[in-house]
């Protein structure tokens, strides 16, 4: 088996782990203050959303109007199952790097530190979830490399789904191409730079660059591809919310077109680094991809906006306490082999 990483020998348990605990109270602090900047974030991006809502009113309104509230709560619960699985796929990325995590507090310290993406570039997450993780017993460099992974897995599988119902958008009434689909050139480049042999030499160039040693272990390309398929369910989930938002408002939302435009919309937001949480991105997109009429595509984007916007907000305030609790942390064992395999 591989040895721990040099700053492993103070993270892992009974090491720094044990003197951390011992600051529960500080740590509880800093999540709360933590929690509440991202609340205070979620809340300006809620009023974003809002503001647009009003100057999209005249074209949106009647769709509003005569909404199926059956299906808003549909969206509601999928939307909650979306974001919460985010998190449950962290989880087995941590088994790859050999630190096991409840499944519960792994969601916690999603909700909590993914509360960064409203702010604008997208390192944001990964430090507060990497923090979070850090601070529950995660060693440092685990954490942090875990967080990066797990977004690029995550993306990657969206891009999976959306290459998989191009051939719905681009066909029937409303269909046909559009420059937004020039994002899925992004999946050959992200496969070949998942591979193991790749991602090694882009470890060793940044050290070198760097000047610093750089301990992180490259997984299997078949263990990450194994990933990117844990994370599928998620898209399912982020894309059927978004068309039972539409469905809400007209009869007429084809499941694969909004599908499509929807797990598009969210790549695209992702890849414009600079915009927080993709804002203004993902509404354009889904606008252009749907096949939904202007009103109906306008209401569709903005609703479906709100309703994630409070899972996350209220997904942040519930899992706050969580978050900060001191023990039911990580256990941590040894960098598993390089041919090992995600445990279950």
């Amino acid at each position: 088996m591989t040895p721990p990483l040099p700053d492993e020998a103070t993270d892992a348990v009974g090491g720094e782990g044990e003197v951390e605990a011992s600051k529960g109270g500080g740590n509880r602090r800093k999540v709360a203050i933590t929690s509440g900047l991202g609340l205070l974030l979620g809340g300006g991006a809620m009023y974003v959303v809002v503001h647009r809502l009003v100057k999209d009113w005249p074209e949106a309104h009647e769709s509003l109007t005569h909404a199926n509230l059956a299906y808003i709560g549909l969206a509601a619960v999928l939307a909650i199952l979306a974001m919460s699985s985010i998190g449950w796929g962290w989880r087995y990325v941590m088994r790859l790097l050999g630190v096991r995590v409840p499944a519960g507090r792994t969601v916690a310290w999603y909700f909590v530190g993914e509360m960064g993406k409203y702010l604008p570039g997208g390192v944001w997450p990964v430090l507060g979830r990497g923090e979070l993780a850090r601070r529950g017993g995660v060693p440092r460099t685990r954490a942090y490399t875990s967080v990066a992974m797990s977004l690029g897995l995550l993306y990657l599988a969206a891009l999976f789904v959306s290459a998989a119902f191009l051939p719905f958008a681009l066909a029937g009434t409303g269909g046909g191409f559009n420059p937004w689909m020039l994002f899925l050139l992004a999946l050959p480049v992200g496969v070949v730079m998942l591979h193991h042999t790749v991602l090694e030499r882009l470890v060793a160039l940044v050290a070198k660059l760097t000047k610093r040693e750089l301990d992180i272990e490259i997984p299997r390309w078949k263990d990450s591809l194994l990933l990117v398929a844990r994370y599928v369910p998620t898209w399912f989930f982020v894309g059927t919310a978004t068309w039972a938002v539409a469905r809400a408002l007209t009869p007429d939302a084809s499941y694969p077109k909004v599908m499509f435009a929807t797990v598009l919309s969210w790549t695209a937001g992702f890849l414009a680094v600079p915009v927080p949480a993709g804002a203004g991105i993902r509404e354009a997109v889904l606008a252009a991809s749907s096949g939904l009429d202007g009103g109906v595509a306008a209401a569709t984007a903005i609703v479906a906006r709100i309703l994630f916007i409070l899972v996350d907000v209220g997904g942040a305030a519930i899992c706050a306490p969580i978050a900060g609790r001191k023990r039911g942390g990580a256990s941590v064992g040894p960098l598993p082999h390089p041919e090992g395999t995600v445990a279950d």
